[in-house]
């Protein structure tokens, strides 16, 4: 059977004990040794200095300890460095002698005394698989997790992804669950709510700023690679990861709202347990900082998203296929845009608002103000559309229909540009008036005004001609149909019968 090793504690007490004038004896007695361990150890002490003449004099032990834990180098790496003449298992032992009972300052920590309803820290992790009921295919979730670090009031919830839109939508969530809000949130340097991280200076997602500022909370992002500037969001997600995972890891779940029902039921049971550290439970502690939690919003938060663009020569900027009218100062400048369902806001680099519009459907339309413009340049465009109007007078009355429905709305710029397109197809392409009067008929006909198609009738017009007008047949009174035939025969056979 092998010898129990005595441990490098056990060892320096020896040496303290002996220094302090004990016996052989009572050292032996007290450490529950051998005497002839104690002897041992005694001895060794005492021994002559080895050849190499006191090695660990020369050693600076303080720079050893920073580069083993500061810097993270092995003890054998910084051994060859120091000392590449004593062997690895002697140098060991003597660095554990010098350092092993002397903490660095990166191994101290300080303990943090959380204010009530200051913070609030959220992460996410890799979830649990749900199985689709029809094909059985697995599905990894993302669990997300936001805990109030003075009471340690936990949320969860499984979510499918962790973009923007959900990101968001589970905060919402949160926040409703504990009935409030606070002045910060740590939050981790995923996308979808640092756009850039950085140690000093992170940019925070604009649409996720919007919403804080919505809400009424300070983003903080924790530091790049410090888990422990969000210790009771890590922690906790630890606790559930041990006890919540391993409690359903038998079960099969086939839906999000399942496995969140069940995750509703065991977050119930965690906060209203007792912490042994408090000897009361996190419900408990919550209640006191419920009441100076910050007050809801009213409004719901509106999604938004936000995009750069470039404004035009024509004052406009393009997007999502659509134009909308900007000041003419930020011709060829580069603006944000900020777009919702409802409406789309432009934005000058150092936020400045620039317009707002109503956001359009479908493509190529304009939402365009005149006094986006400058004021000689409405006077020519003004110009341009009383000559348009002239112009369309004398390539017949259709065309002169539709270029006044296009010009007559409150906003005659909007289709200037198309206007002109419409009345130069009779001058760039092989297109007689009558075919464009014939195309234009047919725009209004149909209600397609766009340039694409009033272009290609008019072509096919002067291709094909007019197409022929269906017409339905004549027919006598006197006249004896097949079917009308089939019905008389199928009568006098019933009769017969």
């Amino acid at each position: 059977m092998a010898k129990e090793r005595t441990s490098v504690r056990m060892q320096t007490q020896i040496k303290v004990m002996s220094e302090q004038g004990h016996s052989l004896r009572s050292i032996a007695r007290v450490l529950k040794l051998s005497r002839r361990t104690v002897r041992k150890y005694l001895e060794s002490v005492g021994a002559p200095p080895s050849e190499s003449g006191g090695w660990e004099e020369k050693i600076d032990w303080d720079y050893v300890r920073q580069e083993v834990y500061g810097k993270g180098t092995t003890v054998k790496q910084i051994g060859q460095e120091v000392a590449p003449e004593i062997a690895y298992v002697k140098f060991w032992r003597v660095f554990r002698e010098q350092t092993g009972l002397k903490a660095s300052p990166e191994q101290v920590t300080i303990r943090l005394n959380h204010k009530p309803a200051e913070k609030t820290q959220v992460d996410f992790c890799d979830g649990v698989f749900i199985t689709e009921p029809d094909s059985g295919k697995k599905i990894l979730t993302q669990f997300f997790l936001g805990v109030l670090p003075f009471s340690s009031y936990t949320f969860g919830e499984f979510v499918l992804d962790q973009k923007l839109p959900t990101f968001i939508g589970v905060q919402q969530r949160m926040f409703a669950y504990f009935g409030g809000v606070t002045p910060y949130l740590v939050v981790d340097n995923l996308k979808s709510g640092v756009h850039k991280a950085d140690l000093y200076d992170p940019d925070v997602n604009p649409t996720y700023c919007d919403f804080a500022n919505h809400m009424g909370f300070a983003v903080l992002p924790a530091r790049p690679y410090k888990p422990k500037d969000k210790g009771s969001g890590e922690c906790h997600i630890g606790v559930l990861q041990r006890d919540f995972f391993q409690e359903i890891r038998n079960r099969v779940f086939y839906s999000l709202e399942e496995l969140n029902e069940t995750l509703r039921h065991y977050l119930e049971r965690l906060n209203h347990q007792v912490m042994k550290d408090y000897g009361v439970s996190r419900a408990q502690r919550f209640e006191e900082e419920k009441k100076q939690l910050k007050a809801l919003p009213y409004s719901p938060f509106e999604l938004s998203e936000w995009r750069r663009a470039k404004v035009h020569p024509d004052c406009h900027v393009q997007v999502e296929k659509n134009f909308y009218s900007v000041p003419f100062v930020y011709v060829g400048q580069q603006v944000r845009v900020r777009l919702t369902d409802k409406l789309v806001e432009v934005f000058s680099e150092d936020s400045q608002s620039l317009s707002a519009h109503s956001r359009l459907t479908g493509i190529g339309k304009f939402s365009t103000y005149d006094s986006h413009f400058p004021e000689q340049k409405l006077c020519v465009a003004r110009f341009e559309v009383h000559h348009a109007k002239q112009q369309a007078q004398k390539l017949g009355p259709n065309v002169e229909q539709l270029i006044d429905k296009l010009l007559s709305t409150d906003y005659p710029l909007r289709h200037l540009r198309r206007v002109q397109g419409i009345l130069r197809l009779a001058k760039r392409h092989p297109i007689t008036a009558q075919a464009l009067d014939h195309a234009c008929q047919r725009a209004l006909s149909f209600n397609k005004t766009r340039l694409s198609y009033i272009k290609g009738c008019a072509l096919y017009f002067v291709t094909h001609g007019q197409r022929p007008t269906l017409l339905a047949p004549s027919r006598q009174a006197d006249t004896v149909h097949l079917h009308q035939l089939l019905i008389h025969s199928e009568t006098t056979e019933e009769e017969i019968l």
